[in-house]
């Protein structure tokens, strides 16, 4: 389905301010629904034209109510004698109440609020519900009503939604959480039965009604800030240990002057300690992948000095691969410890372990350069670790291969060993190439013997799912080409992300 923004370019004649500020409205427009107790429809004319038809950019169902409508009917196109009432509206600019009639003793309650923005008529908001039945209404629902009908005053004279409104970083309190209604002074006129419950888990224990918000617990600062800023205002209040309520206050305005405001409370105390056990456990994995490394780090140095002791330069040469690959796993392990999830930058372990093979294959009779290009994106943990040691052996293979007992240009430049990495939706391709002496006629991966291209085949094509081939480079050299599908590329909770950017 497309968005609201879509559906404005490619259906109406809205500008990019007007399609914003219809964005706007729409990120809050659950409130609304909430508290009209009925489907909300937001509606604009194709073109400027008087009798231009209507095109349907948003609808909204109540949590408060029951729906009118069991289908999506957004994106659809409407002749304006369809929805005489939403016609009108537009046309004259001025709020249109009535009711039709549809099937057997059903009525259908219908309010139209023009939406404007800098003077003009933009589109048109339409409050969809049945007629009451005989039944009485409770105190709740009565006031709830009230209020939306001043929120449709506020739209009427382009006072809602508010400009530059504060936004939670969280999922907003809906009426259903629990909802004051508050006077100019600052007096409670009206508390929701869920707004009671929370105010007293604040430790208000008198009663709510009539109470001031200086008073109740609430930061008094929120309302003070609402007013005069005249717009929507958050604070989070914490009382005794743990007790966490969000508070969300959204000034009533009548021409730019606040008459009162309605506040919504939502009890996040169960959120927050979940999120305190989250942190906990993040800094707890952090400190594994912490020791991890240092335990990866005192192998290495073990081995080291072993390798010193040893007289067979066989051994000492298998020993020190040994230290290398070592040394790529706790790479990713440094990274992970650093890291606030347990995915990480495939790319910034890249430049380490080249850092590792460089220190490893100094050779004054034959410097070398290396080239990290590209991008792989975010990886899980587990594909990083493998990935690591594979680019490891690749850039080892191309140093032991492409370069060794190869002669110094004349021009004293350096061999080039260049990874791309380039992540696609479909794959991942790495690609190692080098300018040495390229591959041995009628050479094939797979019959390599190597220790480091047999590690380097089992954990791409075995643990990974993919592929590897060595061809020739484009002028000279090799290029050693691993690709890993999509499908591998995702962690055991979710998707591995692309590239940031």
């Amino acid at each position: 389905m497309a968005t609201l923004a879509e559906l404005c370019r490619t259906h109406t004649a809205l500008g990019e301010a007007d399609v914003v500020h219809l964005q706007d409205l729409t990120g809050s427009w659950g409130l609304l629904s909430d508290l009209s107790f009925a489907d909300l429809l937001l509606y604009a004319p194709e073109t400027e034209q008087r009798e231009a038809p209507l095109v349907l950019l948003g609808h909204v169902r109540p949590t408060t109510g029951t729906t009118l409508y069991r289908a999506d009917l957004v994106g659809q196109v409407f002749q304006r004698s369809r929805r005489p009432f939403v016609a009108e509206c537009l046309a004259e600019g001025h709020i249109v109440e009535g009711s039709i009639h549809m099937g057997v003793d059903r009525d259908i309650s219908i309010k139209v609020v023009p939406i404007r923005r800098d003077g003009r008529t933009i589109a048109a908001l339409a409050r969809e519900r049945r007629e009451p039945d005989d039944r009485p209404i409770s105190e709740q629902e009565r006031t709830y009503q009230k209020v939306f009908d001043r929120f449709a005053l506020m739209l009427d004279r382009g006072e809602f939604p508010y400009r530059n409104e504060e936004r939670l970083r969280h999922r907003t309190p809906r009426v259903g959480d629990g909802l004051l209604l508050v006077d100019r002074d600052g007096r409670i006129e009206f508390a929701s039965p869920n707004a009671v419950s929370v105010m007293h888990r604040l430790g208000m224990h008198r009663a709510v009604v009539g109470a001031r918000i200086d008073d109740s617990g609430l930061a008094p600062e929120m309302l003070r800030n609402a007013f005069a800023r005249r717009s929507s205002a958050i604070d989070e209040v914490v009382a005794g240990t743990e007790t966490t309520v969000v508070s969300h206050c959204l000034p009533l305005l009548d021409g730019g002057r606040a008459t009162g405001a309605i506040v919504l409370l939502r009890d996040v105390t169960d959120l927050r300690r979940r999120d305190r056990m989250l942190v906990s456990k993040d800094a707890t994995i952090r400190e594994v992948h912490h020791r991890v490394k240092n335990n990866l780090q005192t192998i290495s140095s073990l081995l080291r000095l072993q390798a010193r002791r040893l007289e067979s330069e066989e051994a000492r040469v298998a020993v020190g691969e040994s230290v290398r690959r070592i040394s790529a796993i706790s790479v990713v392990h440094e990274a992970l410890a650093q890291s606030i999830d347990h995915d990480v930058s495939f790319t910034e372990i890249v430049k380490p372990l080249v850092r590792i093979v460089e220190e490893s294959v100094s050779m004054p009779e034959r410097p070398l350069r290396f080239e990290v290009a590209g991008d792989a994106g975010i990886l899980p943990a587990q594909v990083t670790t493998t990935l690591a040691v594979v680019v490891t052996e690749l850039l080892q293979n191309a140093v032991d291969h492409a370069f060794r007992g190869a002669s110094v240009p004349e021009d004293g430049s350096p061999g080039r060993v260049v990874i791309s990495l380039d992540r696609r939706p479909e794959q991942l391709r790495i690609d190692v190439a080098d300018e040495g002496r390229g591959l041995p006629e009628g050479f094939e991966v797979a019959d390599a013997t190597g220790l480091g291209l047999t590690i380097v085949r089992t954990f791409v094509e075995v643990e990974l799912g993919g592929s590897i081939r060595l061809r020739p480079g484009d002028v000279q050299g090799t290029v050693a080409e691993v690709r890993i599908p999509a499908s591998r590329l995702v962690s055991p909770l979710e998707d591995a992300r692309d590239p940031r950017a």
